[in-house]
């Protein structure tokens, strides 16, 4: 018998205002499938309506991400960037970097190892 275990999707936020860039740190863990995509979107579009320069999410504890969850990234990217701000996305793990590339959405969201290296590229 093989079981299959389902880490719910945890989400975490930090205003990081002090230095030459604020910005919106959120931390995702566990699994963004259909059961966390509403979670994700809730919060993303949340924190896009706050208007952020910039708003990075650490992608580096998210071990799956389906294609609920890549819609809410992109609708998140699309709204910063009309309001003048834009979306990083930081230290994917190897199997959601795969996703990024396999949809292509690695060219429309600028994805970094590091938040430092996100901090650090003006766009």
């Amino acid at each position: 018998m093989v079981q299959t275990i389902v880490a719910p999707l945890t989400a975490s936020v930090t205003l990081h205002d002090a230095g030459p860039e604020p910005y919106t740190l959120v931390e995702l863990a566990g699994e963004a499938d259909v059961t966390g995509s509403e979670t994700l979107h809730a919060l993303l579009a949340a924190e896009t309506r706050k208007k952020p320069g910039l708003l990075v999410i650490d992608m580096s504890a998210l071990r799956f991400m389906d294609s609920a969850a890549l819609q809410a990234i992109l609708r998140a990217h699309l709204v910063l960037g009309k309001n003048g701000g834009r979306l990083a996305l930081v230290s994917p793990h190897d199997t959601v970097a795969r996703v990024l590339q396999m949809t292509e959405v690695d060219r429309l969201v600028p994805v970094y190892a590091s938040v430092n290296e996100a901090l650090s590229r003006q766009h």
